[in-house]
């Protein structure tokens, strides 16, 4: 949140111009909007890495056509690395993902969407990227076992709230918890 004093909003923007520092920390897990968390390479018995992200995307019928549409997209992927950029005065997290291509990645079966998430990212390349409070977590199922395809299910927050966690309560701006902070967590409940 940026307050509206504009001495404080001028300040943000002159760190944000100069950037983050050169050295950025890695997670494997993070709360957010009640919400855990984790990148896929945790083994765990419950899956936390699955993430989708609404976008708009403006569209035209036909290059003759001058009118726009805004159509809002759904991607669906799992999360590779949780970053989060100093900005010497304000941390930024980051979530980098594989997503599941439009079209060939993605369809709609017997009112299930399913997704492959093994095709190459060559698309994705420059903007793999989505900040954690874009991402609404999914739980991919598999198909069958020799499948490439993965059912996609979603599930409400399960009362992980920021407020609870250890560094909320110790002042920290952040909700973020690395994997060793956590403890054994089997049920992840």
């Amino acid at each position: 949140q940026i307050p509206n004093n504009s001495k404080d909003h001028s300040q943000r923007l002159r760190w944000l111009a100069f950037g983050p520092r050169n050295i950025a920390h890695t997670y494997r897990g993070f709360v957010v909007n009640g919400y855990r968390y984790h990148t896929d390479d945790m083994q765990r018995k419950t899956q936390n890495s699955g993430v989708s992200n609404e976008a708009f995307s403006m569209c035209r019928a036909s290059a003759k056509d001058s009118r726009q549409q805004a159509d809002i997209v759904t991607y669906y992927g799992v999360i590779k690395e949780i970053i989060l950029l100093d900005y010497h005065m304000f941390q930024v997290p980051l979530f980098r993902c594989s997503w599941a291509h439009k079209g060939r990645g993605l369809k709609e079966e017997d009112g299930f969407t399913l997704v492959n998430l093994h095709m190459n990212q060559s698309t994705f390349a420059n903007d793999p990227y989505i900040m954690p409070a874009q991402a609404k977590q999914v739980f991919y199922s598999r198909e069958e076992d020799s499948s490439p395809w993965y059912v996609v299910m979603r599930a409400p927050p399960r009362g992980y709230h920021e407020l609870e966690t250890e560094e909320e309560i110790c002042s920290a701006t952040l909700a973020v918890q690395p994997e060793d902070d956590m403890g054994d967590q089997s049920s992840d409940d």
